[in-house]
């Protein structure tokens, strides 16, 4: 979950008619780059989001007439903590007016009975926009809670503490409902340019390849994030008003904000991964896998660098686990090329919290437990699973 323990940690997420879903088609579109930020926060992050979304305008906003476009979802409680009242999701365009100041349109008032945090809300929305803003480019991002690929409704078992019925992304109260994540790629109806996901835990391996056919940028953390979330001071200008977004310093400002932080504030990862390059890093853990079966299932789970402090005892590191597995030295050279293809930009604290990142290769992995039959059936429908054969 986004953002949990010392402050609230751990935290999180238009028709084909008028524009073809794929980028060929989108030469002529009228938008040069539309962004949206989609706020699943009706839940115990909405403060921290809306004040986001505050810190994002204080940027480079595209002044009126602009082919730059940049839209808000937004769904909060009443007020914080309430969330038995339901509250109506508003979609609305920020931009800088004639007059220099700053204006919010609103668009479309979704009905209260909408759940930001299901894919049937992300694919009307995103419809939405792709219908009344055909553009060259498109980009996501989507702050919520978030739980990695753990399946819809999977509860640990009576030896573990953490016993909510969640889903990974987008999760709002009061049942944390939420997205999962084999739905998420079928909810986004065009390519994007770029998503960035500010929620806990999404920095996974899995997450990115079920998403690696929908973007071609993916921004995430394999932590949780404390809740202040991402920097957002500096973000308008790195995404609009420029001819490429520049992502990378995205992840870096993220990064060097928590750096700068002292004790338990000083707690962050980021990765910035090239989904194109998926499917190379997807054949040498195959491989590494399959020549390392035995070796794998007797490493002491205790030596992997963890991503976990607590309870989310599901994401270790992808490299030092092939590492600790056993794989050779012409294996891991193999594999290395792959990551440094792969995750473009990656960076870490010395700690989250307690947690030494010692081994950090910008992506975590699920390290197989043999007797969680629910989950590892459930892993075994991702397709990093039916690519890599990591559970057989």
């Amino acid at each position: 979950m986004k953002k949990m323990r010392a402050c609230i940690i751990c935290a999180l997420f238009c028709a084909a008619a008028l524009v073809s879903c794929s980028k060929a088609g989108q030469g002529d579109a009228p938008n040069r780059r539309v962004v949206l930020f989609y706020a699943a926060a009706f839940n115990n992050l909405s403060a921290s989001i809306l004040q986001n979304i505050d810190t994002f305008f204080e940027g480079k906003m595209p002044a009126v007439g602009n082919n730059d476009v940049f839209l808000v979802y937004a769904h909060t409680p009443f007020r914080y903590g309430v969330y038995v009242k339901p509250t109506n999701p508003v979609l609305f365009r920020a931009y800088i007016g004639a007059d220099g100041k700053l204006r919010r349109d609103t668009l479309i008032v979704y009905p209260d009975t909408d759940v930001s945090g299901s894919a049937e809300t992300l694919n009307k929305v995103m419809s939405d926009v792709q219908n009344s803003f055909p553009a060259q480019s498109y980009g996501l991002i989507i702050s919520s809670h978030g739980r990695g690929w753990l399946p819809p409704g999977y509860e640990e078992s009576s030896t573990m503490s953490f016993k909510y019925d969640t889903k990974e992304i987008c999760m709002e109260s009061p049942r944390l409902k939420g997205i999962d994540i084999l739905d998420f790629p079928g909810a986004i109806p065009m390519h994007l340019d770029f998503m960035i996901l500010d929620a806990c835990l999404m920095g996974c391996v899995e997450v990115a390849y079920e998403l690696k056919d929908k973007c071609d940028m993916l921004l995430f953390s394999p932590t949780e994030i404390l809740s202040y979330g991402m920097d957002y001071k500096t973000m308008a200008s790195r995404l609009l008003n420029c001819a490429k977004p520049d992502l990378i310093g995205i992840a870096k400002d993220f990064y060097e904000l928590y750096q700068s932080q002292s004790g338990i504030f000083q707690s962050a990862t980021v990765s910035l991964v090239d989904c194109k390059q998926l499917g190379q890093l997807a054949d040498a853990f195959r491989d590494i896998v399959s020549h390392h079966r035995e070796g794998l299932e007797n490493t002491d789970r205790n030596s992997v660098q963890a991503y976990f402090y607590n309870d989310y005892h599901w994401f270790y590191d992808l490299r030092d686990l092939l590492e600790k597995a056993g794989a050779t030295a012409d294996e891991m050279r193999r594999l290395d090329a792959t990551l440094d293809a792969c995750v473009i930009y990656k960076a870490a604290t010395e700690k989250f919290f307690d947690l030494k990142l010692e081994n950090v290769c910008g992506l975590s992995v699920y390290f197989p437990f043999p007797g969680a039959e629910e989950l590892n059936n459930y892993y075994k429908t991702l397709a990093w699973n039916e690519a890599t054969g990591l559970i057989q």
